[in-house]
């Protein structure tokens, strides 16, 4: 008898880095959504203590329904420079709708 396993898929991840490296990744579910609150946030961030070509994001629950949530995604950091200056992208908002 051969077995597969299938495992869901996270809805997104989130990871912080700099120029030392990589933070840990952050899986977000949609079992994770589904039980969120508004208001309730996720972040990927950088565990190095480097202020140089950091990239940190987080995502943050804005509304929500029986069918979904409205998930605020920002993303910022600094440049990779021996004086870094600060950069902030625009926020997006994404609509993750449940089976």
């Amino acid at each position: 008898m051969k077995m597969e396993v299938k495992k869901e898929a996270p809805a997104f991840i989130l990871r912080g880095s700099s120029y030392n490296g990589c933070g840990e990744y952050v899986e977000v579910s949609y079992t994770d959504l589904r039980a969120a609150n508004i208001g309730d946030a996720w972040e990927g961030y950088d565990n190095h203590n480097c202020g140089r070509a950091l990239n940190e994001e987080s995502a943050e629950v804005v509304y929500k329904t029986d069918n979904g949530v409205a998930v605020l995604r920002r993303r910022w950091g600094t440049t990779d420079s021996p004086d870094p200056e600060n950069w902030e992208d625009a926020p997006e908002l994404i609509w993750y709708e449940f089976a």
